[in-house]
């Protein structure tokens, strides 16, 4: 081997070896984050096919499936059934002579057969349906509010039942199809299924949005919309109710009022209350209980001596903590009675990477974040507390989180999400928002339909 050969061989050889001390270096050293990005919301719509194209009965001619029924032109005699089998979309004309029945064996129109439910449907050779009847395992949940939906595992839970669906699940708001993530909290829905699979979720009662203006003298205060949501009060909130007429209780010590609004789908409803105004010159007394003691605290930026009660005037204000070995604590208090306690106990800087780093933590989501990177631009709400514009991030906490977007021209969107409890960051990145129609662009404001009365005037 002459001297360049040899040369050339000998750095080959080198360069192989740096290349695989990189690849070991790089696998096994570092903390591993995960990031995954969701769509969180697509729909997934079957092919749809002719029932020509389904299999025959191996017993005569007849074309047999069984599905959901996810449309149903009663004009042109037309419906879409959805093969549970396949998650294939079939095109079924029937007619006046096809064999209707409910899963009781009752004989029904066609006009009674209901979207989501399943059907077996036995077709002739020529396409048209010679029967359709219920299907006597299919079961039914209905009135369900609240159901937690995992997308990465496939998984819904309702109660104490936990059901699997397909991708291809027939979920319908009216005639729309929709996306699992649509379906929040406030809903309430029919799910049905065979066994422990639910094949259907069809929308009873949809949702909207109150936004709430005027709520200066109420921050950090409570506000209830109906029986069973309740709600702290904050700055530009935006709240996903149930549709409908609802009753809101709004209170903060002892101001309080209480409105009637009407809640319509996909709209938002604004409800003021302004006239509730906070004396300009009201002051409350703040007694800081803070460890350890020798920490240094800033209150708006001004660096302040709380060995005695602070006087703070009425709203929100900016208070910062630092001291060696500790974290820097930070956070925006509301000031809106004569006198309170404030108790902060500041984390020491060794507690914070044993939590955020120690896999054996009951809480693995610790020093992570959600981050949302689409659609940008819009208004980013979590649990009808305002976020901030996206591309933005909020932080990573265990349960189902309802996301609400808007933006100006578009109609308001909302999600639900479920965090399940693991390290690292989530990535989600939700489909572009629809224009809305100038009709719908339009939002009431709400007055009161009952008397609001004044009796006197809490990241890392």
């Amino acid at each position: 081997m002459n001297k360049l050969h040899k040369y050339k061989f000998c750095r080959t050889i080198v360069i192989l070896m740096l290349c695989v001390i990189f690849c070991v270096n790089v696998t096994g050293c570092g903390e591993t984050k995960e990031s995954t990005i969701k769509p969180g919301s697509s729909i997934l719509v079957p092919p749809k096919k002719s029932i020509q194209e389904a299999p025959t009965n191996k017993n005569s001619d007849e074309l047999t499936i069984t599905g959901v029924l996810s449309y149903n032109n009663k004009t042109e005699k037309k419906a879409h059934f959805v093969d549970i089998s396949s998650n294939v979309e079939y095109e079924v004309p029937y007619s006046g002579g096809t064999d209707i029945q409910s899963k009781y064996g009752s004989v029904i129109s066609a006009g009674s057969m209901q979207l989501g439910a399943i059907y077996d449907v036995v077709c002739y050779k020529s396409g048209i349906a010679k029967s359709i009847h219920g299907n006597k395992n299919e079961w039914e949940k209905k009135k369900i509010n609240d159901i937690e939906v995992d997308e990465s595992s496939k998984k819904i839970v309702v109660g104490n039942s936990n059901l699997r669906y397909d991708e291809k699940i027939v979920i319908l708001s009216g005639e729309d199809r929709i996306a699992i993530a649509s379906i929040i909290k406030q809903d309430e829905v029919t799910i049905r299924g065979i066994d422990n699979t639910a094949y259907s979720i069809i929308v009873n009662v949809d949702h909207g949005y109150i936004r709430f203006t005027g709520v200066t003298a109420f921050i950090g205060g409570y506000v209830t919309i109906g029986r069973d949501n309740m709600y702290t009060v904050t700055e530009d909130m935006l709240v996903a109710s149930k549709v409908g007429n609802q009753q809101i209780e709004i209170q903060a010590g002892n101001t309080k009022s209480t409105k009637e609004v009407t809640v319509e789908k996909g709209q938002e409803t604004i409800v003021d209350f302004s006239e509730f105004l906070l004396p300009a010159t009201k002051q409350g007394a703040v007694i800081f209980k803070v460890s350890p003691s020798d920490a240094i605290m800033s209150i708006d930026g001004k660096e302040v001596d709380y060995s005695e009660p602070i006087q703070l005037t009425y709203g929100k204000h900016n208070i910062r903590l630092v001291a060696n070995h500790y974290e820097e604590y930070t956070e925006t208090i509301v000031v809106n009675s004569l006198s309170f306690t404030k108790v902060i106990d500041m984390t020491p800087k060794s507690s914070i990477k044993s939590t955020t780093k120690n896999p054996t933590s009951s809480n693995l989501t610790d020093g992570y974040s959600v981050q949302v990177v689409e659609p940008q631009g819009a208004a980013l709400y979590v649990d009808s507390v305002y976020i901030g514009i996206v591309p933005c991030a909020f932080d990573k906490k265990v349960g189902t989180k309802t996301i609400t977007l808007t933006k100006s021209g578009y109609n308001t969107i909302s999600y639900s999400i479920s965090i399940s409890n693991t390290a690292g960051d989530l990535t989600y990145s939700f489909p572009q928002m629809e224009k809305a129609n100038s009709s719908a662009t339009q939002t009431p404001t709400q007055t009161p339909t009952t008397a609001a009365q004044e009796q006197e005037t809490t990241k890392k």
